[in-house]
Parts: C-alpha cells; structure tokens; sequence
C-alpha cells in the first residue's frame, strides 16, 4: 500500500488542471462500476453564447449530424472517455480536476450545440491507481476517443489502448512506454527524447557560480528518477559540476534534516527539485531552520500551487524557488483573456470545481484540440480523422492558455516563462520574452543522448494506423 500511496502523492505534482461537470439547464448520468457517464445541456438557445475561446473561433455550435460514423458516435451524441484516479483509496480525490474539467468543457460546448450538432457524454473512467486494465477494456468497447485525462500508472492500459486502436489527446501522461506511444497527442509536449534547459541558461546567467557546484533531490518512484535522471544527463553536457544526488521517499521522510544537512555539507549552490509542492515546502522550512542558503532552487509547473505558498511561508523569503511552466498565470488574467474564460466556465458550470491548477489547464487544452480536429472532420466524424487534424497542428497554444506548441514532433519550440515563489504569492518572471510572455527558442531544447525508455507502438500490438477508420480520408 506504502507503493501506491508514494506514487499518487508524486504523479498529483506532475498533474496540473481542474475540472467538474455540471448543465446550463440539465443534467444527466448512468453508472456502471468505476464508470460515470455525464453530458449536459443549455435551456436557452446556443446561438446566444459566444462560441469562441480565446483565439480558437467557433469551437462548439450546432449542426443537422447523421449516421453512426465510428464506434461511440451517434447522430446526435460522441462518446469521450477521460481517465482519472479519484477513487483511490489511498488517496481520495486524487487528480479529480481532469473530471471536473472535461464535465466543464462538455457543459460548455454543448450549451452551444455540441461538435456540429453531436453532444459531448463524457465516460469518467476512474481507474482509483490500480484498475487502468479494466476501465481501458470498457472504454475500448464504447468510446470514440479519449481526452483530458490521465492515469498514474498509464503504461498499464497503453497496449490494450492501441490493440483497440484508441486515439488519446491526453490531459498528462506519465511512463515512458505511454509517453512515446502511437495514437497519442499532447497539448503541451513531454516526449523521453528532448529536455527543456531554457530556465537552466537563465539560471546559469543570473547565477553563474551556482554552475560549479550544483545538486538534485528527487522522489524515490521510477517517474520522477527518470526525470532527474535527463536534468543530470542535460546539465552535465552544459559544463555544469554535480555535488549533490539524492532520493527521498516519494510520500516524504519523517525528517527533512539529513536531507538540508547533506545539502549543505556538499556546498550545493543551486538544486534541481523533482516532488510535489508539500514536500518542497517541508525541505524549505528546514533549509531555512539549518541557516542553508541557495542561490535557487529548479522545479516543474507543478509546483504552481498554493500550497507550496501556505506551508513553506516565511522560509521562501529568500525568493530563490523558480517553477518551470509555460502556461499563462492566473494572477491577473482579464476576464477577456483565454484564463479568464477558463475561470469563468467554471463559474458558470461548476464554481465549486477545482480550476486553479495548470493541469486543468492542460487537460483545457486536450478538448478544445479535440473539438477543433473533430470539428474539421465535418459530419464524418472517424477516430483517424480527428486524430490526423490533431497532429498535424504546429504551433497549438490552446486558444492563448499556453506557449505555441508544435505537435508533430518535428520541431520542439521551448517555449517558458518562470514563476518565483514568494511569501505573498507567485511573481512572473519573463526571461527575455518573444513570444507574448514566453521565451521561444530551438536553443531551449537539448537533445538527451541516453535511452530513458521507449512507448509502445502499433506495430507491437499487430496494428497499424491503416486499420484506423477514417485516417486514410481527405479530411
């Protein structure tokens, strides 16, 4: 059980994103197992609300749908599955955000007439950590696709996602095997190949003697250790000096003392962080207790999260914790803004969802993909040709939620902006900005050299993208 609880307390601070379903006017849901099934409708009429989000024109209207194109559509409804682990006893609730916000996303299209006319039921498939095999059977027998969610332990359904030649524009995704898998988007890329070093050569500038002598501290679960693992392989290749590698328990030791006292004996100056926000907060605090004073301390987007705030506290007075992100921020976004509509789809549809958490973005993000490569596909709605429009976009910002993103693979655009924790809050850092708030370069990228694992493809399963309705139409 301590192996389960370790890796959903660590998978939550890979996840950003919130969501919760409820109608404009209706509501309705069927349960079968770990499974709910929602979709969502407006009493009024979807011509009067805005159709747009952000720059993304159009997203949801109506339409006069036939047929039965492809598994799980109907004439007047597209069944979508999004995996989560809320029922994880270990861990209640856990990743709830990516339900919360695929009901949101599906109140919300709908209310303004679905994908062409077809309405959006939205299959919860809750794995609770360790039943992904048996929610991905169902799901292969009745949705379309999947979208906005994730599992903790994804590399457990990828081969059975692909023997059934399921699509997932996906909200996170975590292993290896899933992260390189065939029949996958990701709204922000996080291929096993590539690392983005742009903040590490802010750093470096701002803080060049932390360079000589610079450590890491990761969870101690495969996931974070791989991840740990490239930052090492990437700063290393930069002519930077190790001094400090260690691995914590990933649910969080009694005592952070010997972890800031070896951090400290070792003269580490500045430290590459792989966790979640709690447990950063705690080595903060005993930092600060021990008198450790670091240049800065690197970790993910994450790590945008108040709690890192609420519970470290006074000991990040020293303003040298900076969070990787690529999302635009909450703070201060106009209610015109894509943020803005975010928030205020939750308002409208779930205000008491969970919405300020960049995974909730991201899984945003996946749908509004979604609904503009399904839309493309017009009335011949097929798995292939809502997969082929999605990968094919090179430069999808979601709308403005995010830094553009080329989904092909072909050119990893490296695209950041920094969040500094404080006291009072995040601060904005913008690094020499080109790209509305972001740093955009080629030269933000590093290629990792060693093999860190490698997904699983059609071939594997004896499938091919040939046998993927649609995927070899015009559209």
């Amino acid at each position: 059980m301590r192996r389960f609880r370790n890796t959903a307390r660590v998978t939550a601070a890979l996840a950003v994103g919130a969501l919760v379903v409820a109608a404009c006017g209706g509501h309705s849901s069927s349960k079968s197992g770990n499974t709910t099934s929602s979709t969502s409708s407006s009493n009024g009429s979807s011509g009067s609300l805005n159709p747009d989000f952000g720059t993304q024109k159009n997203v949801c209207e109506g339409g006069n749908p036939s047929g039965s194109t492809d598994r799980g559509v109907t004439p007047t409804t597209v069944r979508i599955a999004t995996f989560s682990d809320p029922g994880f006893a270990g861990r209640q609730g856990l990743n709830q955000e990516l339900f919360d916000t695929a009901d949101v996303f599906a109140a919300w299209c709908n209310a303004r007439g679905g994908i062409d006319g077809r309405h959006i039921v939205v299959d919860k498939r809750d794995a609770a950590l360790t039943n992904v095999k048996p929610r991905m059977q169902e799901s292969c027998q009745q949705d379309f696709m999947m979208v906005g969610g994730g599992a903790v332990f994804d590399q457990d359904g990828v081969e059975m996602r692909l023997k059934c030649l399921l699509p997932d524009i996906a909200g996170y995704v975590v292993s290896p095997k899933a992260r390189a898998s065939d029949l996958l988007v990701q709204p922000v890329p996080n291929p096993v190949d590539v690392l983005a070093i742009g903040d590490a050569k802010y750093l470096a500038k701002k803080y060049p003697d932390s360079t000589k002598a610079y450590g890491t501290l990761v969870g101690d679960i495969d996931a974070t250790k791989v991840t740990g693992a490239q930052h090492e392989e990437a700063l290393d290749a930069l002519g930077w000096k190790k001094v400090y590698s260690g691995t914590y328990p990933a649910a969080g030791p009694s005592s952070w003392a010997q972890y800031a006292a070896a951090i400290k004996s070792a003269g580490v100056k500045g430290l590459v962080w792989e966790g979640e926000p709690e447990n950063l907060a705690h080595l903060l605090q005993e930092l600060h207790n021990q008198g450790v004073k670091l240049d800065w301390i690197r970790t993910d987007a994450n790590h945008y999260d108040q709690s890192l705030i609420q519970i470290a506290g006074p000991a990040l007075a020293d303003k040298n914790v900076y969070v990787y992100s690529s999302f635009e921020p909450f703070e201060g976004a106009s209610p015109d803004s894509p943020t803005g509509q975010y928030l205020q789809a939750f308002k409208d549809y779930k205000p008491n969802g969970k919405n300020r958490t960049y995974l909730g973005l991201q899984a945003w993000s996946a749908w509004l993909l979604f609904a503009k490569a399904a839309k493309a596909c017009g009335n011949d709605l097929t798995r292939g040709c809502v997969y082929k429009n999605a990968k094919a976009e090179t430069s999808w910002d979601g709308g403005g939620l995010h830094a553009p993103q080329d989904l092909t693979g072909k050119n990893p655009q490296g695209c950041f902006v920094l969040e500094q924790a404080t006291p009072s809050g995040f601060k904005l850092i913008k690094v020499n900005p080109n790209n509305g708030i972001f740093n955009c370069s080629p030269d933000n990228v590093y290629t990792l050299k060693k093999n860190y694992g490698s997904g699983v493809t059609l071939a594997d399963v004896g499938q091919s993208l040939s046998n993927l309705p649609g995927y070899n139409s015009t559209k």
